[in-house]
C-alpha cells in the first residue's frame, strides 16, 4: 500500500512519491520504524505486521497495519493506521451536499473502503443529478454523462462500472449507498475521479465566468460593450 521504495499519493499532502523507509517513528504513545511482525497470540497462526514509510515531500510518517497468517505473503486486512483521515478537500464551488459526502467519503477509506466507495457512488449519482442527469439507475446516468464528458474524464467515469463490478452487484444501479464487496482501489480509483468532475462541472467555469467579469469590467472603463455570450 505505502510501503518503502513503493510509488504512490501520500496520504497527507496527496503529492505522487517514492515513499521512503521511515525511522524512530512515534505515534500514539509507541515507537515504529522500518518493519516488524507480532504473532497475535501464542500458538495463533494469525500475526501483525506493522510498517512505516515517508514521505520526501512533506516529511510525515505513513504507518500501515496488516494481519496475516505465518508464511503468506498476500495480507488477510491491511489498514493504514496514520493518518487516519487522508488528505482530501472538495471544492468550495461544488454543492454543500455533494461536498460533504465526498470529505465523509475520503474519511472513512481507512476504516472501511466498502463505506466510502458507497458514499462515493451515493456522491457520483448527486453530482450527475445536479447536471440535469436524472435516470433513476447510475448507470444510465453514467451512460449519458458520458455522450458530453471529455473522451479522457468519460473514460476514467466509466471505469467506475468496472471497478465496481455493477454487473455482480447490480443494485448499485439502484441503491447507490449499498454496503457491498469492493475492488481493490475501487474506493480511492471513486474519489479520484470526482476530484476530475468537481474540476470540470464546477471549478473551471467558475473561474471561466471571474474572468469574463474581469474583462467585462475592463471593457466598459474603455467604453466598449462587454463580450456577447454565446
Amino acid at each position: 500500500m505505502y510501503e518503502p521504495d513503493s510509488t504512490g499519493r501520500c496520504p497527507h499532502c496527496r503529492i505522487g512519491v517514492r515513499f521512503l523507509k521511515a525511522e524512530n517513528v512515534d505515534w500514539d504513545g509507541a515507537r515504529y520504524g522500518g518493519i516488524s511482525t507480532t504473532s497475535l497470540a501464542s500458538g495463533d497462526e494469525d500475526c501483525v505486521t506493522t510498517y512505516s514509510s515517508l514521505c520526501p515531500e512533506c516529511h510525515k510518517p505513513i504507518i500501515v497495519f496488516q494481519r496475516r497468517k505465518k508464511g503468506w505473503s498476500k495480507p488477510l486486512e491491511e489498514r493504514v493506521v496514520y493518518p487516519l483521515n487522508v488528505a482530501r478537500i472538495a471544492p468550495s464551488e461544488v454543492p454543500p451536499s455533494i461536498r460533504e459526502d465526498f470529505i465523509e467519503a475520503a474519511a472513512v477509506v481507512p476504516i472501511s473502503e466498502k463505506a466510502s466507495a458507497a458514499l462515493s457512488r451515493r456522491c457520483l449519482q448527486n453530482l450527475l443529478t445536479d447536471q440535469g442527469y436524472t435516470k433513476r439507475d447510475l448507470s444510465d446516468q453514467i451512460d449519458d454523462a458520458l455522450r458530453d464528458l471529455p473522451k479522457r474524464i468519460g473514460e476514467n467515469i466509466d471505469i467506475i462500472r468496472n471497478i465496481g463490478n455493477f454487473a455482480a452487484h447490480p443494485m448499485k444501479h439502484q441503491t447507490t449507498g449499498l454496503i457491498v464487496d469492493v475492488e481493490p482501489e475501487e474506493a480511492d480509483w471513486n474519489l479520484d475521479v470526482l476530484e476530475e468532475l468537481f474540476e470540470y462541472y464546477y471549478v473551471q467555469p467558475k473561474r471561466s465566468e471571474e474572468r469574463r467579469k474581469k474583462l467585462d469590467e475592463k471593457l466598459k472603463s474603455i467604453g466598449k460593450p462587454p463580450i456577447r455570450k454565446p
